[in-house]
């Protein structure tokens, strides 16, 4: 577990499936890329035996804002940072950034609310100390 929490970024793969009739990648598609680089940026600071079950997130709010399309061809990577903290949530931004070709450009923007959550008890809580010092520290 790393006590400095870096901004991650993540290589992602375009898969065919990921584009619709229009030849650029579907809306939706970056909601996956987003988690993907949420899971990413998550593993710097929560053990890989943590009890999900018990005590956990919800992701309250997703937000997008398209900047260019993205197309089969382009390669491009997911970045996630956190952005604020609060006292039982945490905001993630986001960036999809093409990093291929003479212009690299940012292609989307996102960010997403986090919400801590006890599973037992179905009641939301405070933000862990040991998450929120990691956090805090990003």
């Amino acid at each position: 577990m790393s006590k400095d929490l870096a901004p991650v970024r993540v290589p992602i793969q375009i898969r065919f499936a990921d584009v619709d009739m229009a030849r650029h990648v579907h809306n939706a598609v970056y909601l996956h890329w987003f988690e993907a680089a949420r899971m990413a940026l998550l593993k710097q600071f929560i053990p890989e035996d943590h009890d999900w079950k018990a005590q956990g997130l919800i992701l309250a709010r997703n937000e997008v804002d398209y900047r260019m399309p993205v197309q089969l061809s382009d390669t491009i990577e997911a970045e996630a940072w956190c952005s604020a903290v609060g006292n039982k949530s945490f905001d993630l931004s986001y960036r999809i950034r093409r990093v291929s070709g003479e212009r690299p450009r940012v292609c989307a923007e996102g960010r997403s609310v986090m919400v801590c959550f006890d599973y037992t008890r179905q009641i939301t809580i405070a933000l862990p100390g040991t998450w929120r010092n990691a956090l805090e520290q990003g």
